[in-house]
């Protein structure tokens, strides 16, 4: 029979310390737990439980509703709770029911569900071995955003489609929308998951293979159950494209286009046989030919370098032209997925949206209800522990922005799980979380409380510092090679070197790197086999953290790291090196960020610029010497005060070249919105960001005063692109008005979130802005949330704020003095604005396309948001009631009519044609439409 897993009397000894510490820290009562973990401990020390009781044996009886059975395969034990749940300490082999698991087919399917069935809790062990946990008990499903097309019964789409009809080009009109990872494949049979580290991408994929490979195995209906597809019988193929690039320099091919499905099979093949999976050449054919087949291709961004990354996207291309009736995923880092990289061929896009904090909830549940059964058996006195562990670390997690910043992100939120079970408080970056998390998994937490470890050298101890120093130099030579894999020839013999340098024995050496290898596998999960004598680091984001403190020790950290900073692959290493380098050294820190800032070469406009500030970013201006903050910020502001030249020279016109010329534009704007991001990330204010447009306490905007007089209104008859709902133009006087020079940001927005409690726009996940987009304009706000925001601004300043009228909103956009069809001109101009035609299709942050300003000095009243005003349109969207000349006196600037009566609504958006940006154009919307394209901007009624 065999023996019962519990935890020993020490062990549990240790958990109550734990929950004694958090409680006097909290203040939280934990006394319940506290006392039911010590009955716990009085049990252990006695005689083991059998039978029918609250824990049984496999060999017992079967267990009650709130006890669990124990059992042991050939590969460990197993806990099942009365609910269900599964923890495995060690691994059970695979059971097939409906295949021969002597069959080639048999073979395989095993092979994939082994390799994808199990999450190891890292960190977590029980009795001396570390607790697996079935991958369906935890998984939480990852939501993402995808583009699609708006309702066409919403009035104002209704009256673009009259303008086409009138010989405007249409307009496809889009949102971004938050939706589950099923339903972005359900919508999409070719899909790029993109994600950045940690955000579940791999989890997922490997979630996807076992789904199907159980469901072909004979787990009928599996797939609709778990993903909600039709696609029963289908045969999973998970290819992790880290070493596609070596083997593709291995076998060359002629890059005729011919090659890709050969390719991408021979690779896959020789990966199987890597697993010691063995297959014919055509195995794979009976099921892609029909589109039973699918293909899940895992890491794009870890493919090399970029020109191998285009090589692989063409290859992925021609594999969907050979085989399009198969499902095809692609997962990458949103880094890694650029420029030529991108794959077309009707490839669709969604990038995996963090955690909200239901779904940190949630995880952390499962989390330590999980560890809880694991490491003391199932029943009332583990899930009360679970409970109160999650009810203290979700309160740290709601009290500390950074943290929170931090646990939305999967992996993170893992590490933070990891590191406050042996803390009471929690560090707030990510290199000192990170810190924490590799020595509890080397065993900092065992050493510190007695447990023993295994020996590595018989005459000396070989503790956590020693076992990451190793670690870390080989997490270096791996990342300078550009691996995400090593053959276990290599990593001994790079383990062998180290021993050997402090034995001086050959044999001793030998024997102490063979002990640490199995240390670091069994013991602390950091390194795990990715295939029969290959290892790697169990994520990239370890291996980068490793490789980051071995190169800040470095006497040249500064020339080691600025000769990287072009290399994609070395980006998280260098944000993580600061970042390490913060809690250690300030002048250190100092001299990186500014090296970088200053280096001479780069391979883009701003990107060590960008790099550094998102270094600052992560570190805290706290963390370095003398004002590095305002240097970077006034050199941030310096480039995005440069107009974007027509013609970009150096590396941009050679992309052109290659690319084309919108191509170029549009590599060269991201630059810019990088720039511009990276700028209200670290500037000083209450939400991380703050700008040169609006100002503390209340987010007043940055005035532009409109003098009284005349402008031309509306569009000559008969001008070509033009409407008759602009016509006829007539002269008019407006008084004196000040009016933003910007629309209002998310972060103004915040502001009066915050004091009011009102509603916050839908897309804030958890009433907060969404990352990075903080002086982005706020969209997805009806013209009522926009005047209860000016009554709001009002209040608190003391000025009488409003939404502008339409006719102060052309003026505005068009001067005075003639009647320009564009604030900066007559002549469309794709690098002035943010339209459809630079094919960025999102916001941007404001101010950025500064050569694009009206004659004001405003910006932004070309595309990038739709602006509410205060004007009446009228009830029929194809017919405006209130026509030109403009008159104020008619009652088109009533605030009191009914929302049947459309509002005004000017200046294009992101996803706007030429036409659309114009000063002119103007365009009826309901007053409670609030979606992500209209935003709006205010007017001071008088001055001051």
């Amino acid at each position: 029979m065999p023996e019962a897993k519990g935890q020993s009397p020490d062990e549990l000894h240790d958990l109550i310390a734990d929950l004694e510490a958090k409680q006097q820290a909290t203040g939280i009562d934990l006394s319940a737990a506290i006392e039911a973990l010590r009955s716990r401990m009085a049990e252990a020390a006695g005689p083991a439980v059998s039978g029918s009781g609250a824990l049984a044996t496999a060999g017992g009886t079967a267990a009650g509703a709130q006890g669990a059975a124990v059992g042991r395969d050939v590969g460990g034990h197993v806990i099942v709770a009365g609910d269900g749940a599964r923890i495995v300490i060690g691994e059970q082999p695979v059971t097939l029911t409906s295949i021969s698991p002597e069959s080639a087919l048999g073979r395989y399917l095993s092979h994939v569900i082994s390799r994808n069935r199990y999450l190891q809790l890292q960190g977590i062990r029980s009795g001396g071995q570390l607790v697996n946990i079935e991958l369906e008990q935890i998984y939480i499903t990852l939501k993402a955003t995808r583009r699609q097309a708006l309702e066409a019964e919403e009035a104002w789409l209704a009256e673009e489609g009259r303008k086409t009809g009138a010989g405007a080009l249409h307009t496809d009109r889009t949102e971004t929308v938050a939706i589950r990872v099923e339903e972005a494949l359900a919508a999409h049979q070719h899909l790029v998951i993109l994600g950045d580290p940690g955000s579940g991408k791999t989890t997922l994929m490997r979630y996807l293979a076992l789904c199907y490979a159980r469901d072909r195995a004979g787990e009928t209906d599996l797939v609709r159950k778990w993903l909600g597809l039709s696609e029963g019988g289908s045969l999973p193929i998970l290819l992790p494209l880290r070493n596609v690039g070596a083997y593709l320099n291995a076998n060359p091919s002629s890059y005729d286009g011919t090659e890709g499905p050969a390719q991408l099979l021979g690779f896959l093949r020789a990966y199987l046989e890597n697993e010691r999976i063995a297959v014919s050449p055509d195995f794979f054919d009976a099921d892609l030919e029909p589109g039973r087949s699918v293909i899940l291709l895992d890491g794009m961004d870890e493919v090399g370098d970029s020109e191998l990354r285009r090589r692989v996207a063409r290859l992925i291309e021609a594999f969907a032209r050979a085989y399009p009736r198969c499902r095809i995923v692609v997962t990458s880092r949103v880094v890694g997925y650029t420029g030529a990289a991108r794959l077309g061929e009707g490839f669709a896009t969604s990038t995996v949206r963090d955690f909200t904090l239901a779904d940190v909830e949630q995880f952390l549940t499962h989390w330590h209800r999980l560890v809880a059964i694991g490491q003391m058996g199932p029943g009332a006195d583990a899930a009360q522990v679970a409970a109160q562990q999650t009810q203290v670390l979700m309160e740290a997690i709601r009290g500390n922005p950074r943290v929170r910043e931090l646990a939305i992100n999967p992996l993170m939120l893992t590490v933070v799980a990891l590191v406050h079970r042996d803390r009471v408080k929690l560090p707030e970056r990510r290199a000192e979380l990170y810190a924490e998390a590799v020595d509890v998994l080397l065993g900092k937490w065992d050493e510190a409380r007695g447990v023993e470890e295994s020996h590595i050298l018989d005459d000396r101890p070989f503790d956590t510092g020693d076992r990451r120093l190793l670690l870390q130099s080989l997490a270096l030579q791996m990342q300078e090679a550009g691996q995400r894999e090593i053959a276990v020839d290599d990593l001994n013999t790079h383990v062998q070197v180290a021993f050997l340098s402090m034995t001086g024995d050959d044999a001793l050496a030998r024997q102490a790197a063979k002990r640490f290898v199995t240390v670091v596998k069994e013991r602390t999960g950091l390194l795990v086999e990715a295939g029969q004598g290959v290892y790697r680091f169990s994520h990239l984001t370890f291996q980068e953290y490793l490789a980051a403190i071995e190169v800040a020790e470095r006497d040249d950290f500064v020339t080691y790291t600025v000769g990287r900073t072009a290399d994609d692959f070395w980006r998280e290493v260098i944000l993580l090196e600061a970042g390490y380098l913060s809690t250690r050294n300030r002048a250190k820190t100092t001299r990186l960020i500014e090296a970088m800032a200053h280096a001479p070469s780069e391979p883009e406009p701003f990107h060590n610029l960008v790099l550094a500030a998102e270094c600052l970013r992560d570190v805290g201006a706290n963390r370095v010497e003398g004002d590095v903050a305002s240097a970077l910020t006034k050199r941030l502001k310096q480039a995005l005060d440069t107009p974007i030249p027509a013609e970009p020279s150096g590396w941009m016109s050679f992309l052109g070249r290659i690319a084309g010329t919108k191509a170029r534009r549009r590599a060269l704007l991201n630059r810019r919105v990088a720039a511009a991001t990276a700028l209200s990330r670290i500037e000083t204010g209450r939400f991380g960001s703050h700008s040169p447009y609006w100002t503390e306490p209340h987010g007043e905007p940055d005035w532009v005063t409109v003098e009284a007089g005349e402008f031309w209104m509306g569009s000559d008859e008969g001008a070509p692109g033009t409407y008759a709902d602009e016509h006829p133009v007539h002269w008019l006087w407006l008084d004196t008005f000040r009016i933003a020079r910007v629309p209002v940001t998310n972060a103004q927005y915040a502001l009066y979130v915050q004091e009011t409690g009102a509603e916050p726009p839908q897309h804030w996940g958890d009433g907060y802005i969404p990352k990075g987009q903080e002086n982005h304009p706020v969209v997805h706000v009806s013209w009522h949330d926009a005047l209860q925001y000016c009554a709001w601004l009002s209040e608190v300043t003391g000025q009488s704020m409003r939404l502008p009228s339409e006719a102060e909103w052309e003026k505005t956009a068009r001067g005075a003095c003639d009647k320009r069809q564009y604030p900066w001109g007559e002549e469309f101009d794709l690098l002035k604005c943010n339209s459809r035609e630079l094919g960025l299709i999102e916001t941007t942050p404001v101010g950025i396309f500064l050569n694009g300003a009206s004659p004001y000095g405003c910006l932004d009243m070309a595309g990038n948001v739709w602006e509410w005003t205060r004007s009446l349109w009228g009830a029929d969207w194809q017919h405006p009631s209130f026509v030109y000349p403009y008159d104020a006196t008619d009652g088109r600037e009533d605030l009191q009519a009914p929302d049947e009566v459309l509002r005004v609504l000017r200046g294009g958006a992101f996803d706007g044609f030429p036409p659309h940006v114009r000063c002119a154009f103007r365009v009826g919307g309901s007053a409670r439409v609030a979606d992500n394209v209209i935003g709006f901007r205010v007017v001071l009624s008088a001055l001051p």
